[in-house]
């Protein structure tokens, strides 16, 4: 049985419909697309990853919901970005240790982004505080740098605060994090506060994207 979920092309960070990207490229028509047995559970969202030159997809990535057989990975990858950058705080430690508690339970949502192989790739949370949607967490892990997984992550969190009629989704960042404020900014986030926040000491620019 052939599935049925959002499906799309990526080269890069250039994201396109997979109907689509089919009627551009013909040769892609053949390629075998996954069956249900194949699928991950709470998968939301199929993105092939095609190389235009070679006229092949390299692999197919999936975007799943909260699911607890990857609760370690979402820590694990968590705290080593925070590790790498900043120093852990305590409101982390709750959120990583609890994710089910302090993000699900509320009515938030955290995002797994999987290799064909199973691997967890990459994570993003949306944190509800109140009438605030937070787009928080989100890391990818290092040796897949520069595959353009985050516009992945950044697409589908989005797109989830949209359609849960949020009027706007922000986050917390410091300036020093110049790429990721670049990518933030690709998608049209805007600041709204420069300066040190009080949940945060490693916050130092809050940005927002209003729907």
């Amino acid at each position: 049985m052939v599935i049925s979920l959002k499906e799309y092309a990526m080269a890069r960070s250039q994201i396109v419909n997979w109907e689509e990207f089919i009627a551009r490229h013909t040769w892609a028509s053949s390629y075998q697309k996954p069956t249900h047995n194949r699928v991950p559970s709470h998968c939301v969202a199929i993105y092939h990853q095609v190389d235009l030159d070679k006229k092949t997809v390299k692999d197919t990535l999936y975007v799943t919901t909260w699911d607890d057989q990857f609760k370690s990975e979402f820590k694990d990858l968590s705290l080593a970005w925070v590790k790498e950058h900043f120093v852990v705080e305590e409101e982390d430690i709750r959120q990583l240790e609890t994710p089910e508690e302090a993000i699900i339970k509320p009515g938030g949502e955290i995002f797994f982004l999987l290799e064909s192989t199973g691997r967890v790739a990459g994570v993003v949370a949306i944190v509800l505080h109140e009438e605030i949607c937070e787009l928080a967490k989100m890391t990818v892990r290092k040796e897949y740098t520069g595959k353009g997984y985050a516009h992945i992550l950044m697409r589908e969190s989005i797109e989830w605060a949209r359609s849960k009629k949020y009027p706007f989704v922000e986050l917390m960042s410091n300036t020093v994090l110049e790429n990721a404020i670049v990518l933030y900014k690709k998608y049209g986030f805007e600041t709204t506060h420069l300066g040190p926040h009080s949940a945060y000491a490693r916050a130092n620019i809050i940005m927002r994207l209003t729907f």
